[in-house]
């Protein structure tokens, strides 16, 4: 059985459950010198402190055998190991180092065992130096998303001319496509034109034929975006996901599906937008005030779009000199539109109201559990998250709630995703998507 040796850095980088089971089945050897770094950093309010709980909790439910190795149903082997102090090591490297003790058993391995040894390490030195020792020695890098293994929510097929002629005639055409339920469809015939509809129940139906809401609809030639304003406004879709990088639109047009449907057709009794509380970058701390004034701060996002939305909205000649920041006010003040943090979502039963949440790439499973289950009869949720910017440092783009929820209910017949990727915000904001990591 393969033995890897892990370095302290790499149990810091991601939690030890996914380090595991990114491995293949092999023994996992974990120095003692690397259980006393985790007691330092464990204390830490960040990524690197999280990783080293998750991983001292892990290992503390697997005494009293560590010593021994413990084996998991995964196939995999763990073992805490005492420094190797009898094996030789060269006099320049001082014994009283971490990261001498480490090579000192990634050495003292491959000396007693039969079996291939590599030392798992994300240090440059560290791999260089075990190199000079005869240690085979790997990185330990975090694995990238691939976003077209993800369900996207819409697929392109090809169809003959007959066919364009039903869908158009009979507003429905069969299909022996092995596709799911709500996904949308862009069908492709041999003139090169396309064809817009949405699967329910063995039929592709066309989308509806007013994709705008509250003056806004999809950017010219953007499909994506005409099967989200579908969705959006489509009652019989109780739950919508949207994934998307910065400028694709996701925040803007939900909350115009959600405001046309609120505030012209009254389908719906509020529009409710809440986001987790997660900062981009360090807390500045508490703020005072009132709830709103607090949450002021955190939505000032959501106030751009709805003041964006709602500046050519006129229902009386007195709005006519009104700012759109206080045209917004005035929605709120008349009960359409609350803004309310998540933390105060759970007890809540919330009926016949369009519920927005942004940003939920930061909650977790527990979160999105929470956040579904408070929803009344006749409500609708929407969710947006792009998963490339988790500010959660508790979550990786694999493991946060909102990529769960898409998996979980893909092909039920209330719920719809797309995923968004041309940028419509700007020319500058669509170079940042293409060209930043």
């Amino acid at each position: 059985m393969h033995i890897r040796i892990l370095d302290t850095n790499v149990l810091l980088d991601r939690p030890i459950n996914e380090i595991i089971v990114s491995l293949e089945p092999c023994k996992i050897v974990i120095p003692l010198a690397v259980v006393n770094e985790l007691d330092r950093f464990k204390g830490l309010e960040d990524a690197r402190g999280h990783c080293a709980r998750q991983a001292i909790r892990f290992l503390d439910s697997l005494r009293p055998h560590l010593h021994q190795g413990v084996s998991l149903p995964s196939g995999h082997q763990i073992l805490v190991e005492v420094n190797h102090c009898n094996v030789p090591l060269p006099e320049y490297l001082p014994k009283e180092k971490v990261d001498t003790r480490i090579l000192a058993i990634a050495k003292g391995f491959k000396e007693e065992q039969h079996y291939p040894v590599t030392l798992i390490t994300q240090d440059i030195c560290q791999r260089v130096i075990a190199d000079t020792l005869g240690v085979s020695a790997e990185n330990y890098a975090a694995e990238q998303v691939n976003l077209d293994l993800l369900y996207r929510g819409w697929d392109t097929i090809n169809v003959s001319y007959e066919e364009v002629q039903d869908f158009y005639q009979l507003r429905h055409i069969a299909t022996n496509k092995d596709l799911l339920e709500n996904q949308f469809i862009c069908m492709e015939d041999s003139l090169g034109g396309r064809h817009l509809g949405r699967y329910r129940k063995g039929f592709i139906h066309p989308l509806r034929r007013e994709l705008h809401a509250f003056g806004l609809g999809p950017a010219e030639g953007n499909l994506e975006q005409s099967f989200l304003m579908d969705a959006l406004l489509d009652p019989n879709i109780e739950l919508v996901s949207i994934l998307g990088p910065a400028g694709t639109g996701k925040t803007l047009l939900a909350l115009a599906a959600g405001l046309q449907q609120v505030v012209n057709q009254r389908l719906y009794s509020k529009l409710i937008v809440t986001r987790a509380l997660i900062p981009h970058s360090r807390d500045i701390g508490a703020l005072p005030g009132t709830k709103k004034e607090k949450l002021t701060p955190w939505m000032a996002a959501i106030y751009d779009n709805l003041e964006f939305l709602t500046q050519n909205f006129v229902s009386s000649k007195h709005e006519e000199r009104c700012s759109t920041a206080e045209r917004v006010e005035r929605f709120m003040e008349e009960g359409f539109i609350e803004l309310e943090a998540l933390t105060y979502i759970r007890g809540r039963s919330i009926p016949k109201q369009w519920i927005l949440i942004d940003e939920a790439q930061n909650l977790t499973k527990e979160n999105i559990k929470t956040i579904i289950t408070r929803a009344g009869m006749g409500s609708k949720i929407v969710l947006t998250g792009d998963i490339q910017q988790i500010d959660n440092y508790r979550l990786t783009a694999t493991s946060n709630g909102f990529v769960t929820l898409i998996d979980a209910f893909k092909n039920q017949d209330l719920y719809a995703h797309i995923s968004l990727s041309r940028t419509e915000r700007s020319r500058l904001a669509a170079l940042g998507v293409d060209l930043l990591p």
